[in-house]
């Protein structure tokens, strides 16, 4: 089932102000820490003002910062339940089974895909990339690797992609020949990179269609893309997390591309199988 906090995150993004983001920030980065305090320890620890806690909770819908902390509890609880399940499901209980530990962690949150990412959310991203004119694809840091796999994937259906990606001028530089038909991809995770709010503003302002692949912290960025699949990503909290989900999230638009736009998929890879066989000739 889908976190009711989640649901109502999202739905109350664009209203979140700075101190908002912090908190939730914190609190999904570091929610074993923090889900058990009352508002004002909370509002302490993480340095904001003590009434802050409280005033997010009611943003959010809930009568107060304890509705607020029950929700989250119960979601934290539920996730180690099943994340406990599933390593003794594949005997990871004693000591330095890192492997079956890992597995169980990306299982877990690999279910959990499906309540928080539609299929019809797919097939809309999937239908605006095919059909755009051409594909911006931002990533900074590790989300570069899915960035390129994805370039790759979308060069062989015949689409003209753009990396957005180095420092802020090199992001602009790119971002010049933009047009109201294009497409931008962004990913993003952990946090929000210092180049997204000036790329997704000038991607609104010249009308192309935005889409973010992320984690929970998706969730916040600002401003709000058009289309936005989010999910978490392995241990909540970890320094350590896969890129497990967003790979797994990147193919589904991929495969869902392939099916729903069929004829043009597989002509153009038709095509790249005869050009293929002429630059591979001796």
């Amino acid at each position: 089932m889908t976190s009711d906090f989640l649901v109502r995150l999202s739905q109350s993004a664009d209203r979140l102000t700075e101190t908002d983001q912090k908190m939730v920030s914190a609190l999904l980065d570091r929610r074993e820490e923090l889900v058990f305090l009352s508002g004002p320890q909370l509002a302490e620890r993480i340095e904001v003002h003590g009434a802050a806690p409280t005033r997010l909770a009611q943003k959010l819908g809930y009568k107060g910062f304890p509705e607020l902390r029950s929700v989250l509890q119960k979601d934290m609880l539920n996730a180690q339940d099943a994340a406990l399940r599933m390593r003794r499901s594949v005997n990871s209980a004693e000591e330095g089974h890192y492997l079956s530990d890992l597995v169980a962690f990306e299982i877990t949150a690999l279910q959990n895909l499906d309540d928080l990412i539609p299929q019809s959310a797919i097939d809309q991203v999937a239908d605006a990339i095919f059909g755009a004119r051409n594909v911006f694809i931002f990533a900074q840091g590790h989300a570069q690797s899915i960035a390129h796999f994805l370039s790759r994937r979308l060069d062989r259906f015949g689409l003209t992609t753009v990396s957005l990606t180095g420092r802020g001028r090199d992001v602009a530089e790119r971002l010049v020949g933009l047009t109201k038909d294009d497409v931008v991809i962004a990913l993003a995770f952990r946090k929000q990179p210092s180049t997204y709010t000036p790329m997704m503003q000038h991607v609104r302002d010249i009308g192309a269609t935005s889409i973010l692949v992320s984690d929970l912290a998706g969730l916040i960025m600002t401003p709000e893309p058009d289309i936005t699949l989010a999910a978490p990503r392995g241990r909540s909290g970890s320094e350590f997390q896969t890129p497990t989900v967003p790979f797994v999230i990147i193919s589904a638009i991929l495969l869902t591309m392939a099916a729903r736009h069929e004829e043009a998929a597989i002509g153009a890879l038709e095509k790249l199988s005869k050009l293929f066989d002429g630059f591979e000739k001796p």
